[in-house]
């Protein structure tokens, strides 16, 4: 009999799903996009409906077992990733009001309050983070001013990932990576922070325990198995996010070692076993023991390149094609390095880091009548990694040695995008066999380390004779550098 690990990856806008044998090679991807709606009922706002992840989740399990015939008997094992999107659970399991999505901007009054009344240091020294949106506590005090009947009838908050392995085992549960982003966890000692709880008037009751995302969590309920068609008492592990399951997937596991995400937003990371952090950054434990993750988290990316195709190349009623893309992209190339003296600030939706300006926004600079829609998006991909180098500035200013990214997304499919990138940064990216799948490879490495398959998730071993490698070149990034001198000159005028 074949044995296979379940492994699950909830994006911004749909669910990645695959089964996985034990050398870890994705044999089976559930059929079909499994999408989930977000929705947007004020400005800044972003929501989704958890019931409709659970919803998904199961459509997605029942369609990939009967695709493949796989036997319910032959799943040993099963790992959630997901995004993070808080879920306020009621006594009995069921969600009390839509998910706040980590890049929703309701919360920017309460963090501005809080600015006022709170040390930011004592909160930085604690949790490793800066006050912000993205942060869990700050959503959960709008809560409590706009909504305050949800969060007193609130029995457990909860993550994405953690809510999923909630309505398998029965088991509540909090992992590492979600819980350094609430302003509620003490990022060294990994646990809750008792401080903080009392200092933002927090109830330590409305939470589940903390765990690493290496833990099995516990074994799948009678109804759960019933419900997605799998064998009860299958073990299911405590998960995390999927940027850090993304890291694992490329080994980003050790000091020095580095990694792009190119998906709706993006982020650049390195890898640290000293927490020794910068305020500017977002910073997390990873889903390895003893290492965390530091995090240049950027608002734009493929999100604000879907904006200009609708806006500038689709018509009313048309969706995005290859063709279309191809279209696109032969544009771009025919636009020279420098788009031709185009700068664009891509903070359409503000920014994160490093500059935590909420209301900044988009500027496209230098533009006239001899510009083209090529140069526009060519400005684009070159705005967006102008954003990338801007973080890894931070990075290596506290010590961090990068000669290479590894980089996982959707956005890995351009190869333009991936040499500006390789060019602006002044470093080598390499791109993966599974690098459209990272996050989902991570998830499988995790379920499979929960049933032995994997002794040490710091010897994964990358199938680097698949890899297609971008390197800077001198001259281009000479350029690049005088222009990004630019480009971090006009935020500040």
């Amino acid at each position: 009999m074949s044995e296979y690990v379940l492994a699950a990856d909830f994006g911004t806008s749909s669910l990645k799903l695959g089964l996985f044998n034990e050398k870890l090679e994705k044999k089976y991807t559930a059929p079909g996009r499994y999408l989930y709606k977000t929705f947007s009922k004020k400005i800044g706002w972003v929501e989704q409906d958890p019931r409709e992840w659970w919803i998904t989740f199961k459509k997605a399990v029942r369609d990939v077992m009967k695709k493949y015939g796989v036997k319910k008997e032959e799943i040993v094992s099963i790992n959630v990733g997901a995004h993070m999107g808080l879920v306020c659970i009621d006594k009995n399991g069921k969600p009390l009001r839509p998910s706040i999505l980590f890049f929703d901007q309701r919360s920017v009054g309460q963090c501005e309050k809080l600015s006022q009344k709170v040390c930011d240091e004592e909160v930085f020294k604690i949790c490793g983070n800066r006050i912000s949106t993205v942060q869990t506590v700050t959503q959960i005090m709008w809560l409590k001013e706009n909504e305050p009947e949800v969060y007193e009838k609130t029995f457990k908050f909860m993550i994405a990932p953690g809510y999923i392995a909630y309505l398998l085992t029965g088991e509540s549960s909090y992992d590492w990576t979600h819980a350094s982003w609430s302003l509620l966890f003490d990022i060294r000692k990994r646990e809750w922070s008792e401080k903080m709880f009392n200092l933002f008037n927090i109830s330590m009751e409305k939470f589940p325990e903390t765990m690493p995302s290496y833990k099995v969590l516990g074994n799948l309920t009678q109804n759960a198995a019933k419900e997605i068609g799998l064998c009860p008492g299958t073990p299911v592990m405590v998960g995390g996010s999927d940027t850090p399951l993304a890291a694992l997937a490329e080994n980003v596991v050790d000091k020095n070692r580095a990694l792009i995400t190119a998906g709706s937003v993006s982020s650049v990371i390195t890898c640290t076993d000293v927490p020794n952090f910068s305020s500017t950054l977002l910073n997390r434990c990873h889903v390895v023991p003893d290492r965390w993750l530091m995090q240049g988290a950027m608002n734009a990316h493929s999100n604000v390149f879907e904006w200009l195709i609708r806006e500038l190349y689709l018509k009313e009623g048309e969706s995005l094609s290859s063709e279309i893309f191809e279209k696109v992209e032969d544009e771009i190339k025919h636009s020279p390095v420098g788009s031709n003296n185009l700068i664009f600030l891509p903070y359409l939706a503000g920014e994160r880091s490093p500059i935590w300006d909420p209301y900044a926004r988009g500027v496209i600079f230098g533009l006239s009548f001899h510009h083209s829609r090529g140069d526009i998006m060519r400005a684009l991909y070159e705005g967006t990694a102008y954003a990338a180098r801007h973080n890894l500035e931070v990075i290596e200013s506290l010590g961090a040695k990068i000669d290479s990214f590894r980089i996982v997304g959707g956005g890995v499919k351009s190869r333009i995008w991936n040499q500006i990138k390789a060019d602006i940064l002044g470093k080598k990216i390499v791109v993966g066999k599974n690098s459209a799948d990272g996050s989902m490879l991570g998830s499988a490495i995790l379920a499979a380390y929960g049933v032995g398959w994997i002794k040490s998730l710091f010897e994964i071993k990358l199938d680097d004779e698949s890899v297609t490698v971008f390197l800077p070149r001198t001259r281009v990034w000479q350029k690049y550098t005088k222009l990004f001198e630019l480009y971090k000159s006009l935020y500040l005028s």
